[in-house]
């Protein structure tokens, strides 16, 4: 399973165009689980911080940061995907 991290908080404006994005590039992916880490709670800022996360949107695949910032495309989403599952093998 390839365990993808959004990473968004609510006074973001450009949070909402990712989450989009994101959630249209895995439709249909069995094999992707995304957990949402909003970075207004503690439990989000503590695990940004262990990524050494600056910025929103974020996505990390596996535990590593791919994406920082917007915009960012469904191909490098995709292509960050395919090599968490070559890596998987």
């Amino acid at each position: 399973m390839i365990k993808i991290e959004y990473f968004h908080n609510p006074v973001c404006p450009y949070c909402p165009a990712a989450k989009s994005l994101l959630t249209k590039v895995i439709e249909g992916l069995s094999d992707v689980e995304v957990v949402d880490v909003d970075t207004y709670t503690e439990e989000g800022i503590k695990r940004g911080m262990a990524l050494s996360l600056m910025a929103v949107p974020a996505v990390a695949i596996n535990g590593v940061v791919k994406l920082t910032g917007w915009p960012f495309e469904a191909e490098d989403l995709l292509a960050y995907i395919d090599e968490a599952r070559v890596k998987q093998r």
